[in-house]
């Protein structure tokens, strides 16, 4: 599974650029993307995990669709472009996982959004009793955010668009984990252009080492009904233990539920402050759907009013 696909030409790293990522990383780093079956690593499944690792010894690569055991929803289709039919003959995520992390030999990981990637990753290690490796996990949208600044979009797309990096097949896991590893390394090139320090620690979120209470990864029962919701991401209404509204009504526009070191969170956006927010399931007292539209509105302007 560690091989360059036939389909694929040797991707060209920039002399500079290789060197800029080996001095951050002297052992080694390892760029990575995932398909999914949607954005929830606590609900959803992985189709594809795709890897580059560049080491002093030159380039490798991983690249393989997994069987999610489950039909692919057609809206994420749409998306990647794989298939049932694509997906039907591969191996299980049991039997991929453990090569992917082999191939990885502990390297730092690096990916883009990668809350959303590796919290697939810890999940499925957690689920099959795997023993968790110390990766450090840095995302590359998040140091760019602090290096490449002033963008109109901190998209992958956009961002290699705008840096001449060569992705030909966007939303497919192994045009995304080079894409995402070239814009890593811009990124550290224009902290050295300005003669910035480095501060690698700006774009690390977490190690995977940090998970350590596997049976908190459980969805609390009375978020289990907001599945759909979250898949759809349908608006919900929501009293909250924590926060500036404390224990009040308030919309939410929900986008997956993830595994983070301090515990399981819904991640949306908050019709209020609109903002995309964390907010931990254990913190989550009631929600609902909305009764109607003029709730929503109603909701947002007495708690927007509350903080004048």
């Amino acid at each position: 599974m560690s091989t360059k696909p036939d389909s694929r030409a040797m991707p060209k790293f920039d002399k500079v650029l290789a060197e800029e990522l080996l001095k951050a990383f002297p052992d080694g780093v390892v760029g990575l993307d995932l398909e999914t079956t949607g954005l929830s690593p606590l609900v959803d499944k992985i189709i594809e995990i795709s890897a580059v690792k560049l080491t002093p010894g030159g380039i490798s690569y991983f690249d393989q669709l997994v069987d999610p055991s489950l039909d692919i929803p057609q809206k994420t289709i749409d998306i990647h472009g794989i298939t049932n039919e694509m997906v039907k003959d591969s191996p299980k995520i049991e039997d991929v996982l453990p090569q992917f992390f082999e191939f990885t030999e502990g390297l730092p990981l690096v990916a883009h959004n990668a809350q959303f990637d590796l919290g697939f990753l810890v999940f499925n290690l957690h689920q099959l009793k795997l023993k968790v490796q110390n990766h450090e996990i840095f995302c590359s949208c998040k140091y760019a955010r602090s290096s490449l600044k002033n963008r109109e979009s901190y998209k992958l797309s956009r961002l290699a668009e705008e840096l001449g990096i060569n992705l030909e097949n966007a939303h497919r896991a192994l045009d995304d984990a080079i894409a995402g590893l070239e814009v890593f390394g811009h990124s550290i090139q224009e902290r050295n252009n300005r003669d910035e320090k480095l501060a690698l620690f700006s774009a690390k979120i977490f190690e995977l080492k940090d998970f350590s209470h596997p049976e908190e990864m459980q969805l609390p029962e009375h978020i289990q009904p907001m599945i759909p919701f979250v898949a759809d991401q349908e608006l919900i209404v929501m009293r909250y233990k924590g926060g500036t509204h404390k224990n009040k009504w308030r919309p939410v526009q929900p986008i997956a539920l993830l595994p983070l070191p301090n515990g399981n969170i819904l991640y949306g956006k908050c019709l209020i402050a609109d903002l995309y927010k964390s907010f931990a399931l254990s913190k989550i007292k009631d929600w609902r759907r909305p009764t109607d539209q003029d709730e929503v509105e109603r909701l947002i302007h007495e708690r927007r009013a509350e903080l004048i």
